[in-house]
């Protein structure tokens, strides 16, 4: 079976056939939202851009931006963050 008809690596394969939890064994980021005011990211790689009105992050995969007004990073670790303020968009590029 070509790669084309079969995108889904062997690790992927592995997982999905073992019923693990895609985030711990890929990498995977985890985006929580918590109502309008709060987003949770688990395992992102770096911080891209930091302005008030969009964070960029790093994410294994893919980039994860969030957007809204009066963004702030509340604290960060190498493994999560919490970014708080007005949160309007949260986009994965």
């Amino acid at each position: 079976m070509s790669r084309k008809n079969n995108p889904k690596t062997a690790k992927e394969l592995l997982t999905d056939s073992l019923r693990l939890p895609r985030d711990m064994m890929l990498g995977a980021s985890i985006v929580t939202a918590v109502g309008c005011q709060q987003v949770l990211v688990e395992n992102y790689r770096g911080i891209l851009e930091y302005t008030p009105e969009s964070i960029l992050l790093q994410g294994r995969a893919c980039r994860i931006r969030v957007c809204g007004s009066r963004l702030k990073i509340a604290y960060y670790t190498n493994e999560d963050m919490k970014i708080e303020g007005k949160i309007s968009e949260i986009q994965y590029l």
